[in-house]
């Protein structure tokens, strides 16, 4: 490897500089691509020697940036100045679809430079995201390094939405050439959906013990939650021949929905338990689940609501890929702030609902509340999974009686290779917890679960070194010291 990496700067427009040529790379060297406003940490070269020596299955890496910042007015000289630190995770292909959260500069071995060659033409001014995504589909390994590497003096233009899209389509051609690219939920941000020709059997496994509503609207209140959820399920668009709601019901009497005329295939099972009998959520449902006939299941809570009706082709556009584990939604509560919008590890001591009672319009870090995403784990409350996979992993671990047991069944399924995708197109309402039965002792299932994920938990592959350990709302922690940029 060079004393220092070979560095391609390319202009905002993807193109070559005027005068400038490809060159044929050496292959064993390494070559930084970057704009023309970048500058490179002043120990580039050791860093990035170090982490080619320790992961030498890495073909491209990249890091985390700042944008630096004039000092606010009245406090020049005082060092006051606002920087924006853009903090990354690691290489997630459902969010790089969604969008360009890698952006400059890359750093790349000279031998996969040779294989996949310049951006050609159609690239416009997406090369970077263009070479990425022909860098994924070349099996080639991308990595981050949790450092920050590069610095500019302001945001840069975001790439041409159109170049993206036309990136991603000549991606998903050779994988999904069925899927759809979708304007996603903000301006600078794409959706990946899978219009399915012969939408698949559904299942959702619905626990209760039909506990009465007592939030949200006046025609809901004092209601089973599972009949709100009943009814609400009604309004899906998924069609209805494909769709069966299987209820595992504590309640002997299930006259209060069950007889009704449902427009989807209803099954009722009565889940008794001693009176001595603690409430085990991870053994109720591994009771249900295998009763399901078809491949597809999705989790539900009794105390969802349906927002969208197209909320199931949403997971569904994940769940059918052969290398997810299982989708997760995002969840509001009934006054429209964020429940659920995935769960990251090592924060506020164990793992957390990031952005959660923050409110749904709100922008959250790096649009990530609002994208298509993976995390290492998400919610049980609203699940979309594969029979055959929990047949594998044997669904819940029932040791976790009350909590845990769904971010268990993630790790676990992350241990396999399996991604774990959240996806804000499948919103739903959360009464969170109203078909809990008596708590028993969480302590205990705290304790397990450290003792089997806290490695995992505080190297969590879906967050990031430098952002807040003690607070839900992701954002980036002080610095303890003047950056290099500023020195």
């Amino acid at each position: 490897m060079n004393d220092y990496p070979l560095t391609i700067r390319l202009t905002p427009a993807g193109a070559l500089a005027p005068g400038q040529s490809w060159p044929r790379p050496a292959l064993d060297d390494w070559y930084a691509l970057a704009d023309p406003t970048c500058r490179f940490h002043p120990d580039i070269r050791s860093i990035l020697r170090v982490a080619a020596t320790a992961r030498p299955d890495v073909d491209i890496f990249y890091g985390d940036a700042v944008e630096t910042a004039a000092p606010a007015r009245g406090t020049a000289g005082k060092g006051a100045a606002q920087d924006r630190l853009i903090l990354k995770p690691g290489f997630d292909i459902t969010q790089l679809i969604a969008q360009d959260y890698i952006g400059w500069p890359l750093f790349i071995r000279g031998r996969a430079l040779e294989a996949l060659g310049p951006p050609g033409p159609e690239a416009g001014d997406a090369a970077g995201y263009d070479l990425l995504l022909r860098a994924n589909a070349a099996g080639m390994m991308v990595e981050r390094i949790a450092e920050i590497l590069s610095a500019r003096g302001a945001t840069p233009a975001p790439d041409n939405l159109a170049d993206r899209r036309h990136a991603v389509r000549a991606w998903l051609d050779h994988r999904l050439e069925e899927a759809e690219i979708l304007p996603g939920r903000l301006p600078t941000t794409l959706r990946l959906h899978r219009p399915l020709a012969e939408p698949p059997e559904v299942t959702l496994v619905v626990p209760t013990r039909q506990t009465l509503c007592t939030l949200g609207e006046e025609a809901m209140r004092g209601r089973p939650l599972v009949l709100n959820l009943l009814e609400s399920l009604a309004r899906s668009s998924w069609p209805m021949d494909r769709l069966t709601v299987l209820v595992g019901d504590d309640i002997e009497d299930g006259a209060a929905y069950a007889d009704r005329d449902w427009p989807f295939r209803l099954e009722r099972v009565v889940t008794r338990r001693a009176p001595d009998e603690p409430f085990n959520y991870a053994r109720k449902m591994n009771a249900l689940w295998p009763l399901a006939r078809s491949e597809y299941v999705v989790f539900l809570n009794d105390d969802i609501v349906v927002r969208q009706p197209d909320w199931i082709e949403a997971l569904m556009s994940f769940a059918c890929d052969e290398d997810v584990g299982g989708v997760g939604a995002r969840l509001l509560y009934p006054d429209g702030r964020i429940q659920h919008a995935g769960m990251v590890g090592g924060v506020m001591g164990t793992c957390t609902h990031v952005f959660i009672k923050q409110a749904a319009t709100a922008p959250s870090y790096e649009n990530w509340a609002d994208v298509h995403r993976e995390y290492s784990m998400v919610t049980g409350a609203a699940f979309a999974t594969r029979r055959s996979l929990l047949e594998r992993i044997n669904g819940f671990d029932e040791q976790f009686a009350l909590d845990w047991n769904d971010v268990d069944m993630c790790l676990r399924m992350r241990l396999l290779g399996l991604r774990i995708v959240y996806t804000p197109h499948a919103e739903l309402t959360h009464y969170e917890s109203a078909s809990r039965g008596a708590s028993n002792l969480p302590g205990a299932d705290l304790a397990l679960f450290l003792e089997r994920w806290s490695e995992l938990l505080d190297n969590d592959p879906a967050y990031n070194p430098g952002l807040v350990r003690n607070s839900p709302l992701t954002a980036p922690a002080p610095l303890t010291y003047k950056g290099w940029w500023r020195e």
